[in-house]
C-alpha cells in the first residue's frame, strides 16, 4: 500500500512520463469514440435514405392532399378568414375541373349552377342550369331551381311555368306542389293554388307545410272553418309550428271568439321568443358562415364523386369523398357513400368501418346496424352480425328490415331455426313481400312446417312470377317425401 502510494507521488512529479503507465482501455478511447462516429453517421444516412424513398413511393393523391386545406394541421393554423377563402377556392377549382373533365355532361353543368347558387350569383347560376337542360332537357332539379329562383325574385308567372315543367318530369315530387302553391298565392290566384295544394295533401298527408299554406288559402278566401281545420291540422304534426297559431289567432279573432284568438297569439308569441332566443344564442359571422361553407363544399365534393363515380373512376371517387370526409368527419352521406363504393369493390371490411362510424355517429340510425350485420356475414363475423340485426330490432321495432335478417342469419347458420320462423312470422305482419314470404318459407320447411312452407312460397311467387329460384325451391318442397 505504502509503495503503491510512492508511486503515484512519483508519477505526480513527473507528468512527463505519464504515458508510460496508461491503462490499455484509455489508450483505445479515442479510436472508441471515432468508431461510434462512424456508426451514427451510417445510421442517419440510412434513415434519411429510408425517409426519401418512403416519400418518392407514395400515391400523388396523398401528395396533393398534404398540401389542401384539408390538412388538419394546416387547418389548425389558418385563421377563420383563411379557411374560408381555402374553402372557397377549393370548391370552386373542383368544379371547373369537373366541368373540364365532362363538358357534355348535364351534372357537371348542375354542379357548377348549384354552386353559384349556394354562394349567391343567381345569375349565374341560372346559366349553368340551363345549359345543362340544352344536354338534357328531363333534367327535372334545374326546372325546379330555376323556378325557386323565379320564385325568390317574385316572378311569379314564371316561376309557376318553370315548377310545372318539373312536375311533368316528376309528378311525385314532394313539395314541388306547394312550391306552385306559393307563387299563385303570391300572385293572388288562391283557387289555384288550393287545387294544388289538395292535390299535394292527398299524396303527401303528413306535409304540414301544405297544410298550413291551405289553411293560409282558405283564411284569404274567408272560408274560416276549412282554414281552423288546416291550421290546427298543421300544429299536430308540426307542434311549435308558431305561424299557425298566429293564423288562428286571426281566425278567431274575425268570427269573434276572442278568448281563443287571445290563446293562440299568447302560444305564438311564446314559440318567437323561443326562436328568438335560440337565434341569439349563436354565434353570427365568420364561424356560421364557416360551417354553413363545410357543407357546401361537401355537397359539392359529393356531386363531383357521383360524374367520377359513374364515369368508373374509382380511384378519383374514393379521393373525393375521404376529401369529403376530412372537411366534415361526422356526414354520415360521405361515410355512407365511401361504404357503398368499398363494399362494391370488394373491400367489405373497410366498408364494414365506416358503417360502424356511422353507428357511432348517429347510434340511433337501425340502417347503419342493418348494413353492420350484412356485412359482418360475409367476413364471418357472425356475434357482430347477430348484434347488429338485435340493435336493428330495438330501434326500429316497426319495420320488418330488422326481424327478416336476423331470420336469414339464423337460417344461413342454422343455430336457431326455431326462432327464425317466428322472425319471419313477425316481419310478415310489418310488410308483405316475396322475399319476407320466400324467407317464411324457407323458416317452415327446415322446422317441418311442410304445408306452411308450401303456403308461403305461393306467396312469394305470387308476387314475383319470374323469379325461378322461387320456383324451384317451392317444387323441390312439394315433391318432398
Amino acid at each position: 500500500m505504502i509503495k503503491r502510494r510512492k508511486i503515484k507521488g512519483r508519477k505526480r512529479k513527473k507528468p512527463g512520463r505519464s504515458h508510460t503507465t496508461t491503462p490499455r482501455a484509455t489508450r483505445r478511447a479515442p479510436w472508441v469514440l471515432i468508431f461510434g462516429l462512424i456508426v451514427c453517421v451510417i445510421i442517419v444516412g440510412v434513415f434519411l435514405r429510408w425517409i426519401f424513398y418512403t416519400a418518392s413511393d407514395r400515391p400523388k393523391e396523398a401528395k396533393q392532399s398534404s398540401d389542401s386545406f384539408e390538412s388538419k394541421a394546416a387547418t389548425v393554423e389558418l385563421t377563420q378568414e383563411e379557411q374560408i377563402a381555402a374553402l372557397r377556392k377549393d370548391e370552386m377549382e373542383l368544379a371547373g375541373q369537373a366541368l373540364t373533365e365532362f363538358p357534355e355532361s348535364d351534372g357537371s353543368c348542375m354542379l357548377m349552377g348549384d354552386l353559384h347558387a349556394r354562394h349567391g350569383d343567381s345569375t349565374e347560376a341560372v346559366k349553368f342550369w340551363e345549359k345543362s337542360l340544352e344536354i338534357n332537357p328531363k333534367q327535372f332539379d334545374a326546372w325546379r331551381n330555376m323556378g325557386q329562383i323565379a320564385l325568390e325574385k317574385e316572378q311569379f308567372d314564371q316561376a309557376v311555368k318553370l315548377l310545372r315543367k318539373a312536375l311533368e318530369i316528376r309528378p311525385d315530387a314532394a313539395d314541388l306542389r306547394s312550391d306552385i302553391a306559393k307563387a299563385l298565392m303570391d300572385s293572388g290566384r288562391y283557387v289555384e293554388a288550393i287545387t294544388e295544394l289538395q292535390q299535394e295533401i292527398k299524396i303527401f298527408p303528413s306535409s304540414f307545410t301544405a297544410h298550413f299554406q291551405l289553411a293560409e288559402a282558405y283564411r284569404q278566401q274567408k272560408e274560416y272553418d276549412k282554414a281552423i281545420e288546416h291550421y290546427e291540422q298543421t300544429i299536430r304534426l308540426e307542434p311549435e309550428h308558431r305561424h299557425s297559431h298566429y293564423g288562428l289567432a286571426m281566425v278567431y279573432t274575425r268570427i269573434g271568439q276572442r278568448d281563443k284568438g287571445r290563446e293562440h297569439l299568447a302560444v305564438f308569441r311564446k314559440l318567437r321568443e323561443k326562436v328568438d332566443s335560440i337565434y341569439s344564442m349563436r354565434q353570427i359571422g365568420s364561424r356560421e358562415y364557416l360551417v354553413s361553407l363545410r357543407a357546401s363544399v361537401v355537397k359539392t365534393y359529393l356531386d363531383a364523386e357521383r360524374l367520377y363515380r359513374k364515369s368508373g373512376n374509382i380511384a378519383k371517387s374514393e379521393q373525393l369523398l375521404n376529401r369529403a370526409s376530412e372537411v366534415d368527419p361526422n356526414n354520415t352521406r360521405c361515410l355512407e357513400r365511401l361504404a357503398s363504393l368499398y363494399y362494391t369493390s370488394n373491400r367489405a371490411a373497410k366498408a364494414l368501418g365506416c358503417f360502424e362510424k356511422m353507428a357511432r355517429i348517429d347510434p340511433n340510425n337501425p340502417i347503419s346496424y342493418l348494413n353492420i350485420g350484412q356485412i359482418a356475414i360475409q367476413l364471418r363475423m357472425f356475434e357482430k352480425a347477430e348484434r347488429a340485426f338485435r340493435k336493428t330490432i330495438t330501434l326500429a321495432p316497426n319495420d320488418p328490415a330488422g326481424y327478416r335478417e336476423l331470420a336469414r342469419f339464423y337460417l344461413r347458420t342454422n343455430t336457431n331455426i326455431a326462432r327464425a320462423h317466428s322472425l319471419a312470422k313477425k316481419a310478415i305482419t310489418l310488410g308483405k313481400s316475396a322475399e319476407t314470404y320466400f324467407l317464411l318459407g324457407w323458416a317452415a320447411d327446415v322446422n317441418g312446417d311442410r304445408a306452411g312452407a308450401l303456403q308461403a312460397m305461393e306467396q312469394a311467387i305470387k308476387l314475383q312470377p319470374t323469379n325461378q329460384k322461387y320456383r324451384q325451391i317451392y317444387e323441390r318442397i312439394k315433391n318432398k317425401n
